[in-house]
């Protein structure tokens, strides 16, 4: 498991107030969904980076996310795990939490791809053996 800790400051934070989100809880004051997921995006790729052989060649086709709770203001630790390891695509899973308490979870599909063919292209085997390391 990897561990991020994203800091999340009282001006990242968003008070909806008149145009409240309907499936916000309380009074809307929150780290909205988008951002959440960008600091998902964030910690698989601070993941990634310290594994080592992995470039700006991952494509992300497909998250997951379940939101448990509101994200305010305090750390957001993000613990990112490897679900499993394919021929040009891996699976990776995030568990969220904010103050000791769960706040989200999420599961991303990542693969390996070639801008210029336009396709995905298998993992070295450096890559699937540094993903495989960290199996949970």
């Amino acid at each position: 498991m990897y561990r991020h800790t994203s800091p999340v400051l009282p001006e990242h934070v968003s008070l909806i107030g008149g145009t409240l989100d309907p499936t916000a809880p309380g009074r809307g004051e929150h780290l909205t969904f988008d951002r959440i997921l960008g600091r998902c995006g964030e910690a698989w790729m601070a993941f990634l980076r310290d594994l080592g052989g992995f470039g700006v060649e991952i494509i992300c086709p497909r998250v997951e996310v379940d939101y448990l709770r509101e994200v305010g203001a305090g750390d957001l630790v993000i613990d990112v795990s490897v679900l499993s390891v394919g021929r040009s695509s891996f699976r990776l899973r995030h568990e969220l939490s904010q103050h000791d308490r769960p706040v989200a979870g999420a599961e991303v599909v990542l693969v390996a791809f070639d801008y210029a063919a336009g396709a995905s292209v298998p993992l070295t085997d450096g890559q699937r053996a540094a993903l495989t390391a960290h199996l949970t």
